[in-house]
């Protein structure tokens, strides 16, 4: 995923020098997060949403916590996108969703 995102409209996470990945979950950015998630169900590939703010969560309007109040977690929250990785994905698994994925974004 990192080389077949390199220089396209996808965003990915690349640790920086001394740190690495876990790689239990591949989160990508796009500027139409719903849009390309409609997009992956049409063609059979589960992609997930996660990392939802945690101030937006029910539990923390009690406190007053509402949309705007940590706009960086949001705008992360609104383009964020974990797609297909685990241990028995195929490379011809792998190499379908990131076609899928170009055809949408480009």
């Amino acid at each position: 995923y990192d080389i077949a995102f390199e220089n396209t409209k996808v965003k990915t996470i690349i640790p920086e020098n001394n740190f690495s990945h876990a790689y239990h979950l591949y989160v990508i950015q796009v500027a139409d997060r719903k849009g390309l998630y409609d997009y992956l169900r049409t063609k059979q590939i589960f992609a997930q949403v996660h990392y939802v703010p945690v101030h937006l969560m029910p539990y923390y309007k009690q406190f007053g916590w509402k949309k705007g109040d940590c706009p960086h977690a949001e705008a992360y929250y609104e383009h964020c996108l974990s797609i297909p990785m685990y241990p028995t994905l195929t490379e011809v698994e792998q190499d379908f969703v990131i076609q899928e994925i170009l055809k949408f974004v480009e």
